[in-house]
């Protein structure tokens, strides 16, 4: 109970690490729980490692502007945890990002981009919910499209949404 968001307890009981907190708890310890940690370490350093090479201060930004989104949708949809939808955000992303790749997931191949997507399906076939996924998805969509599909549109004239702040570069020694 201590790692759930409350947005009471964060407001009126000042208990701020639980904006933190909410992003670390992936369930009890079992199969989805192992299986959500090598989903995110994986997908993770992938990112990190190619789309992300030699950008530390563009990933850690990412992953802020990430859950900054996240921490927003809570207040809307009345969520407590939010790591699988961050989850779901990196791997929307690296799907995006290397979407020539393919993905065998059990008996059937994937193309990258609908990874996210079949991940969210097999959750609900095992009996879980889909609101978390969706949200996942939808912010790593709105990541995605305002980062790498928006400033090579000629109306932009090259504006970032999410621009990576000179501190957050001279921080990281970029």
């Amino acid at each position: 109970s201590t790692l759930l968001l409350s947005w009471q307890l964060v407001i009126y009981e000042l208990q701020i690490w639980r904006l933190v907190t909410c992003f670390l708890f992936f369930g009890p310890l079992g199969l989805p729980f192992v299986w959500n940690l090598c989903v995110l370490v994986h997908y993770c350093s992938s990112l990190e490692g190619i789309s992300f090479q030699r950008k530390t201060a563009d990933f850690l930004w990412m992953l802020l502007c990430g859950a900054g989104m996240l921490l927003l949708l809570t207040s809307f949809f009345n969520m407590y945890f939010v790591s699988s939808s961050l989850i779901d955000l990196m791997t929307y992303v690296w799907g995006r990002k290397n979407s020539s790749a393919r993905m065998q997931v059990f008996f059937f191949t994937v193309r990258a981009p609908y990874l996210a997507w079949v991940i969210a399906g097999m959750s609900v076939l095992m009996g879980g919910g889909v609101q978390d996924h969706l949200l996942g998805i939808a912010v790593g969509h709105v990541y995605y499209f305002f980062e790498d599909i928006y400033p090579l549109l000629p109306t932009s004239k090259g504006f970032r949404l999410f621009r990576t702040p000179t501190l957050l570069k001279w921080v990281c020694n970029q």
